[in-house]
C-alpha cells in the first residue's frame, strides 16, 4: 500500500478527533470581564446533538478507510462532513439572533453580560472540513489496484 492512500484515513481521523474535543467545549462564553457562566461540555452530559455529531465523524472515518478499497464511499466522509459544516453554522447564527453575540444582555440578576463564541464552533468547523477534504481526497485516490501492466488501473466494486 502506497502511503499516500491513507492520506483520507488519516484526515477523516483528525476531522473526528476535532469533532470529539469541539463537542466537549463550550459553544458560548460569558466575555471575560463579566461574571457568569454557561454550563455546557465537561460541566454535564452531552447533549443529543453533540453525541449525534460524534457518531457521524466515526462514520466518516469507517467511510474513509472504505474509501481505500471503494472508491464510491469517500461520499460518506464528505457527506458527514457537510452535515458536520451545516450543524456548527446554525447553531452560530442560532445564537447570533437570541440572545445577540457580542451584544450586552441583561441577566438574572440585572447585571450585564456579553456572550462570546467558545471554541466548540470552530473545532466543529475544523473537524468538518478535515472529513470533507478526506472525501476529496478519497474519491481522487481510493480504489486504485496495480494492474498486470505495473500502471494502476481504476478499480470498481
Amino acid at each position: 500500500m502506497r502511503p499516500q492512500r491513507a492520506i483520507p484515513a488519516v484526515l477523516a481521523l483528525a476531522g473526528f478527533v476535532t469533532i470529539v474535543v469541539g463537542v466537549h467545549q463550550g459553544l458560548v462564553h460569558v466575555a471575560p470581564g463579566y461574571e457568569g457562566t454557561i454550563t455546557t461540555g465537561w460541566d454535564g452530559t452531552l447533549s443529543h446533538e453533540e453525541v449525534l455529531l460524534a457518531r457521524l465523524g466515526l462514520v466518516g472515518v469507517v467511510g474513509a478507510g472504505a474509501a481505500l478499497r471503494w472508491r464510491r464511499l469517500a461520499v460518506v466522509p464528505a457527506a458527514t462532513g457537510a452535515v458536520v459544516l451545516c450543524y456548527a453554522l446554525r447553531a452560530v447564527l442560532h445564537y447570533a439572533r437570541n440572545p445577540g453575540l457580542y451584544a450586552p444582555v441583561t441577566a438574572f440578576g440585572g447585571e450585564s453580560v456579553r456572550f462570546v463564541l467558545g471554541a466548540e464552533p470552530f473545532l466543529l468547523v475544523a473537524g468538518g472540513l478535515f472529513l470533507v477534504g478526506a472525501g476529496v481526497v478519497g474519491w481522487r485516490t481510493g480504489g486504485e489496484r496495480v494492474s498486470d501492466g505495473g500502471a494502476p488501473a481504476r478499480g470498481g466494486a
